[in-house]
């Protein structure tokens, strides 16, 4: 990704690195370094810092390995502290947390003087021959794991834990995934004053301060972010949580970038086009299928889903019929293995929504002729997954059923039908498809666009037609006050307007669980200061099943084993 805010960045660090540096050079040339001019160039620093203090030259090679890097630096401060008689725990904070001010005051200061290499035997034995105390000791091991955990977690390599199944196949739930803040550019922390390895709360109150806010600031990274890769990123808009927080605290997601700015991207029944062509399909990508089980035939468990095919996603909807999230591999596991009477897949009408006076969707009203009743052949005929009595002589049935068998054309073979007539809402019964304008924008999560992803710098017309999908972006997002709609003529600021340069890229994020994933599909664009990050590789995986008795505080899974064959394997 591009640098953003650099100048401010480089504003406030040139003259901090070059104090820095200067400080260093001093120390140096105080300790008879030969050349103490490597003082001012990084990493290099690092081979006269090592042999000063008396560390193995191998620590060299470890200075070069991120995250190790962050370790032999800290290491090597307090080396360098100690080798100047500073040995108090507030003179070694001060030289960790301040060392532009810090370094300079040691290379001026004429009484203080260059007692010798603290890592060698001889040092420890005439300086630092006496125990800690265990408060010093404690002291020293928390602030040694903050700070490094503090600067490895913002700049570096984060972990992150896979919660839900909105990204399998392609992550499962209980994955332990690295990421990567360099990929994308390490971003600059927005609330800086925060306690160490917290995202949001602690014990119920907020684990950050907002007496300070700083811009969006991110430094270069080694790559752009591009179409269909995984992303880690802070949720713009969170329905499950409406507390409003800096954009570097909210909530943590991860799913695959779709989008990227200058598409123009649409979903035509559940299949996603990019640019009018059709768009990448993970090679596991999952959809949710209604399947109905013969009767009286062996139907799986849920221990059985979850512990023999590692499916999660699943709701039993009678003791013959399950909603599933599953990719095609794993559908034809469970026709093979079990006796399924018949599969439906679960899409959304044209326009608008299921029609849902409950919990169940429902797609059309079946009417049956007077004094007739439907069998199970005639049900299987019209391929009806489940069913709701509307009278209680059963001739009307609220069904979810085949969506071809609708027709005039194809129900006239079930002769007991009257009439099928399709039933849809314009609202969701949980969550409206972005903009949440129904009435201009009657999408769904597989009928959605066409949109426009925004370019940095870029100009777009702004009109009563896509007013509402630039809303949030222009006013939540880019900071401006006040942005409406006076008839037909969009207003800025109290000032008319036909297009609007945007601040920011902007992203589209969809899970492979196309089905059963909160994403961009619901909440629009994912602005560039929310990119956390870039998922690596796989650290850790811990198959879980549901729990028959949950116990109160708990997520409601129990462990099952660890996924061995999942370590290390890179996310792609």
């Amino acid at each position: 990704m591009n640098p953003t805010n650099i100048s401010i960045f480089l504003i406030v660090y040139i003259p901090l690195f070059l104090a820095t540096r200067i400080g260093l050079f001093l120390m140096f040339r105080k300790a008879g370094v030969k050349h103490a001019w490597l003082a001012f160039v990084p990493v290099l620093c690092n081979w006269p810092w090592i042999q000063l203090v008396g560390r193995p030259k191998t620590w060299m090679i470890w200075s070069l390995i991120p995250a190790a890097n962050v370790i032999i630096w800290f290491s090597l401060v307090i080396d360098l502290l100690e080798s100047f008689g500073k040995f108090k725990f507030v003179e070694q904070v001060v030289g960790v947390l301040f060392p532009f001010y810090s370094y300079i005051q040691i290379g001026l200061d004429s009484k203080t003087p260059f007692l010798g290499a603290s890592r060698t035997p001889e040092f420890r034995k005439k300086y630092l021959s006496a125990p800690k105390k265990m408060q010093r000791e404690w002291a020293d091991a928390l602030f040694f794991a903050f700070v490094v955990a503090y600067i490895i977690r913002t700049f570096q390599l984060e972990p992150y834990k896979i919660p839900t199944s909105s990204m399998e196949d392609s992550m499962l739930v209980g994955d332990f995934l690295f990421v990567s803040k360099m990929n994308y550019g390490p971003r600059f922390p927005i609330t800086p004053i925060a306690f160490p390895l917290v995202h949001q709360d602690i014990f119920g109150a907020k684990a950050y301060s907002d007496l300070i806010h700083l811009p969006y600031m991110r430094l270069p990274g080694f790559q752009n972010i591009k179409r269909n890769d995984p992303v880690v990123f802070n949720v713009p808009w969170d329905q499950l949580d409406p507390t409003v927080r800096a954009p570097d605290k909210m909530q943590n997601y991860v799913k695959r970038c779709v989008g990227v700015p200058g598409d123009t991207l649409s979903i035509v029944n559940g299949k996603l086009y990019i640019n009018g062509q059709l768009g990448y399909q993970p090679p596991k990508q999952l959809h949710r299928y209604f399947i109905k089980f013969k009767p009286n035939s062996t139907i799986p468990t849920p221990e059985t889903l979850t512990k023999e095919y590692d499916i999660y996603d699943y709701v039993f909807i009678d003791n013959r019929t399950v909603a599933i999230s599953v990719c095609l591999e794993d559908l034809e596991a469970l026709n093979r293995d079990f006796k399924v009477d018949y599969v439906k897949q679960d899409l959304s009408p044209s326009k608008g929504n299921h029609f849902a006076p409950d919990y169940l969707d429902f797609n059309a009203i079946v009417s049956v002729k007077s004094g007739q009743k439907l069998s199970d052949d005639d049900l299987r005929k019209l391929g009806v997954i489940y069913s709701q009595p509307l009278s209680s002589n059963l001739e009307n049935l609220l069904v979810m059923m085949d969506e071809k068998m609708i027709e005039p054309s194809q129900y006239a073979s079930v002769i007991k039908v009257d009439s099928i007539k399709r039933k849809t809402q314009l609202l969701s019964k949980s969550t409206n498809a972005f903009p949440d304008e129904m009435q201009i924008h009657p999408w769904n999560k597989d009928n959605f666009g066409p949109i426009y992803l925004p370019r940095r710098g870029e100009s777009v017309k702004i009109d009563a037609n896509n007013f509402y999908l630039y809303y949030r972006a222009i006013v939540n997002y880019e900071g401006n006050e006040n942005f409406e709609l006076r008839g037909s003529t969009p207003y800025l600021n109290g000032e008319a307007i036909e297009s609007y340069t945007f601040k920011m890229d902007y992203y589209w994020m969809m899970g492979d669980n196309r089905d059963n994933s909160l994403d961009s599909r619901f909440w629009g664009y994912v602005p560039e200061n929310h990119i956390v990050g870039k998922p690596l590789f796989v650290f850790f995986s811990i198959q879980y099943k549901h729990a028959d008795n949950p116990k109160p505080g708990t997520d409601g899974n129990e462990y099952v084993k660890v996924r061995w064959n999942r370590l290390f394997k890179a996310i792609k």
